[in-house]
């Protein structure tokens, strides 16, 4: 590789190595984990006290990193090695890199050997196709309906350790950092966010921008109302929770499960006893509900409800809780553009057909010369995006729950036409959900 003469190479030829070097550094470290768990073994058997310990040193020296970073190699490889066989061969086949497979060790660890196993299998045809934070969400996500109970204990467990830290960043700057419960967190953000934008468009009558940016207010903001002397008041923001019927309030297809685990778009799985117990705290003050129709297997969104009174952009909410994250393959930022993906000024329809989330880099790069995004299928919706060089990714819309969740199709296919009255069963049932916990 070292005599290799890119300069000589095509456009197209170049990303193609770049391409199979990274399906090389997967088969690498493949065969990493293959020598340090026989390295592990073999040191259990001449010298058992203290191995691990002395064998994650060693190996973070031969990797040159931490060696906390070695004793975690260590653990990967034992999983790998004995517990995850379909993970080994993507990674052997360079399929996934070891970055996705540390993502799903860890959102397995607390499973029993035999789901560990069944986690590894449900996952596999999807892991290809991931980036590395998506295999860990899908590994989670099945992980919660295998066993909810221990991915509770571990969510609580985490909770007691939440806490601020601060850590200098160049320039004289320093991050400050708040590990918390996921629905605090994601709701602050997205407040931040949404005081930042209205300061920024000047809709906000106490507040200039003064030449300052989205990010540059939600830190002001931040740090002002930590500090308490900020004067203002945040405003409510939605948090969407993604959650069938039967795992909510019990009604619907009997042969779902209750533990059926819900979803926060782009933020990843939540075991549905968790979600259970927010939607509960929130009360009926608070929590909106939304009918969300799917295709007949349930995996695909295929329209929604706009019933919420105060409630604006349904057609862009649609793209977002479809999509997930942006639909670049492997990006996985969150969305904060909905766009044509073929444009409006070609002719492309304003609809949850032709339109797909993106992050604003994503978005503006494939306006540049030699990109191209098409729309392959509506369901599951599919899209491909050719690159300058000639490379074609395709990008596939997760089921509505997450990767890793199973299709149910229904014993019978509905009545053409039919839908649920303003008096339906799910929304009495809801009714009496929040009256049993007032």
């Amino acid at each position: 590789m070292a005599t290799l003469d890119a300069g000589a190479l095509s456009d197209h030829e170049r990303v193609a190595l770049v391409c199979e070097l990274e399906r090389l550094k997967g088969a690498a470290a493949a065969c990493q984990a293959r020598a340090t768990d026989a390295l592990r073994l073999s040191r259990e058997v001449a010298a058992p006290q203290d191995v691990a310990r002395s064998v994650g040193s060693e190996v973070a020296l031969a990797r040159r990193e931490a060696p906390s970073s070695g004793d975690r190699f260590v653990g990967l490889s034992r999983a790998l090695v004995h517990e995850l066989p379909c993970l080994m061969a993507a990674l052997t086949g360079g399929l996934v890199d070891e970055r996705a497979a540390v993502e799903v060790v860890r959102e397995t660890a607390t499973l029993t050997r035999e789901d560990r196993g069944e986690v590894d299998r449900r996952i596999a045809s999807a892991l290809p196709h991931l980036s590395a934070r998506a295999a860990g969400r899908a590994a989670a996500r099945v992980a919660a309906e295998l066993d909810a109970g221990s991915v509770v204990r571990r969510m609580e467990a985490a909770v007691r350790s939440r806490r601020v830290t601060v850590r200098p960043a160049p320039d004289g700057m320093a991050y400050l950092t708040v590990l918390g419960p996921l629905r605090e967190v994601v709701g602050a953000h997205a407040a931040l966010l949404r005081r930042a934008r209205s300061v920024v468009g000047g809709q906000c009558a106490e507040e200039a921008p003064e030449g300052r940016g989205v990010g540059a207010v939600s830190a002001d903001t931040a740090l002002g109302l930590l500090s308490g002397v900020f004067p203002g008041r945040m405003q409510p923001v939605e948090v969407q929770l993604v959650i069938t019927d039967r795992a909510l309030l019990g009604t619907g297809d009997p042969h779902r499960s209750v533990d059926e685990p819900a979803r926060i778009p782009a933020h990843g799985s939540v075991p549905a006893p968790v979600a259970r117990a927010w939607v509960r705290g929130a009360g009926p003050a608070s929590a909106w509900l939304r009918r969300l129709y799917t295709s007949p297997d349930g995996r695909d969104l295929v329209a929604m409800d706009s019933r919420r009174r105060v409630f604006l952009g349904g057609l862009r909410r649609m793209v977002v809780l479809r999509d997930d994250v942006c639909t670049t393959p492997f990006c996985d930022a969150p969305i904060v553009h909905a766009d044509h993906a073929h444009p409006a000024r070609d002719g492309g329809s304003t609809s949850a057909l032709n339109g797909n989330g993106k992050c604003s880099r994503c978005n503006l790069v494939k306006e540049a010369p030699g990109w191209e995004v098409v729309v392959e299928r509506a369901s599951p919706h599919e899209i491909v995006t050719r690159t300058p060089t000639g490379h074609s990714y395709r990008s596939l819309a997760p089921p509505l729950l997450g990767w890793g969740s199973e299709t149910h199709p229904p014993p019978d296919l509905p009545v053409a036409g039919s839908s649920l009255p303003g008096d339906s069963v799910l929304e009495r049932r809801l009714d009496w959900f929040f009256a049993a916990s007032a």
